[in-house]
């Protein structure tokens, strides 16, 4: 029979139709047309095409917006949310508000090599966009006008991926996004009734039991959530309880570097390089408006910062549309164990 799972982080239930048994390769998406790298405007000596750079990793002498860089960050030439002066006011007729869409979004540009995925990086490049992603959270958390901030990763023509020079994103906002404040709700009311993480909880019971863990280095684990929306749904998360990402240091970011290219190599493999999303959920800011007192004043000790990694390879359909019930055809227990046998 099929089973039903409650996802205590999200707070929402899952189907899990186990007797439909897929094979990972019936999940192989379409393939996509290969992007050429004849106009992209991220590639080295079309500095001019996008925005200023804001920060970029490159060798000392070399003169911001030329071509000599290996990480590069800009501001997002059509973005979701601006830093331009806000002129009107929030409003509200009824139960319709508004509030002006301030904000930030920025590109960080992953390496000159357009034609390059992330599980091909060197690890030292891998390093250096993980450490440009604490770099952003450690700036952003002090604009006491941005209640949260998302990075965030497509790969892939079908996850919304315009550009196919490798690039992450982030975007900073004034509110908390839906998601990320049901996690931190969750967290935090478990840990008034328990004491403890959940997180830390959950990562201690997926080492114990061993069915759904695919990665363990004694500093990352990487583990198929127990009701997992899609197949090959992954959590990455540092076994050392921390609240905040950019507060790791660079011990952390090399494991996680070396575990963010295992995973991700193990996907392109064995379900043929498959489009996908990661998010980085890190703690918010609790000094932005509006502040309500005593309101995260556990926050540090019961939300613990993680990746979710989505492979994009089912349709979400009119039911899960709906009904907001997630179906997935693999078992969180079967895709892992199906991964195993290809792991070096």
């Amino acid at each position: 029979m099929s089973e039903l799972r409650y996802d205590a982080l999200h707070r929402r239930w899952v189907i899990i139709t186990t007797e439909r048994n897929h094979r990972p390769r019936e999940f192989y998406p379409h393939r996509e047309q290969v992007w050429s790298d004849d106009e992209c405007p991220f590639c080295p000596g079309r500095e001019n095409q996008t925005p200023n750079e804001i920060v970029a990793v490159r060798p000392d002498g070399s003169k911001p917006n030329s071509p000599d860089w290996r990480i590069r960050v800009t501001q997002k030439k059509l973005p979701a949310l601006d830093t331009c002066e806000i002129t009107w006011k929030p409003g509200a007729e009824g139960f319709y508000e508004l509030l002006p869409g301030f904000g930030v979004h920025e590109i960080i540009i992953e390496g000159p090599d357009h034609n390059m995925s992330m599980h091909e990086f060197p690890p030292d490049l891998i390093f250096d966009v993980l450490d440009m992603y604490r770099n952003r959270l450690a700036f952003h958390i002090e604009n006491l006008n941005l209640k949260y901030t998302l990075i965030f990763k497509n790969h892939g023509s079908t996850t919304g991926v315009s550009l196919a020079h490798p690039h992450s994103q982030v975007i900073g906002s004034p509110i908390t996004p839906r998601s990320m404040r049901i996690e931190l709700m969750s967290t935090l009311r478990y840990y008034a009734e328990t004491g403890n993480c959940m997180i830390c909880d959950m990562i201690e019971r997926e080492r114990r039991e061993d069915k759904r863990l695919i990665y363990d280095d004694g500093t990352i684990v990487v583990f198929n959530s127990f009701a997992a929306r899609f197949p090959y749904e992954f959590i990455i998360a540092p076994v050392q309880h921390s609240a905040y990402y950019f507060r790791e240091d660079d011990k952390t970011l090399h494991c996680l570097a070396a575990a963010m290219r295992n995973i991700l190599q193990l996907l392109k493999t064995t379900l043929n390089d498959p489009p996908f999303n990661y998010m980085v959920h890190s703690g918010p800011n609790t000094e932005a408006a509006p502040i309500f007192p005593g309101y995260w004043k556990t926050l540090e000790n019961d939300f613990h910062w993680h990746i979710e990694i989505i492979p994009q390879i089912v349709q979400t359909a009119g039911f899960e549309w709906g009904g907001g019930l997630p179906i997935n055809p693999v078992s969180p227990e079967d895709a892992v164990s199906f991964l195993k046998n290809y792991q070096t």
